[in-house]
């Protein structure tokens, strides 16, 4: 069962991203995060801080499987995620 939740603004969606803060609860639902203006002064750690989601109003639109993954390797691994040379970064952690 698809658990994740999808908050698609009024007039459809769109490939806008923006940076959300996570506040609580599960990853992988849009509920857990907030609209954030600016952009996370956290990069690196085990604690998920913020990601770079599609655009709908105070939480994301959704959270797609492969953001979930890029959170999962941030879990793990405490660097920002995807990796890669020259990739953008959509997830980032901190260190509490």
């Amino acid at each position: 069962m698809d658990k994740r939740i999808h908050n698609m603004p009024a007039g459809g969606g769109g490939s806008n991203r923006r940076w959300y803060s996570f506040t609580a609860g599960g990853v992988c639902i849009v509920t857990s995060y907030i609209y954030s203006p600016a952009t996370p002064t956290c990069i690196n750690g085990f604690t998920l801080c913020a990601i770079y989601a599609i655009y709908a109003t105070s939480s994301p639109s959704v959270i797609s499987s492969r953001l979930c993954s890029y959170i999962a390797a941030l879990l793990a691994t405490g660097v920002p995620q995807p990796s890669g040379v020259g990739q953008k970064p959509y997830v980032y952690g901190k260190v509490l």
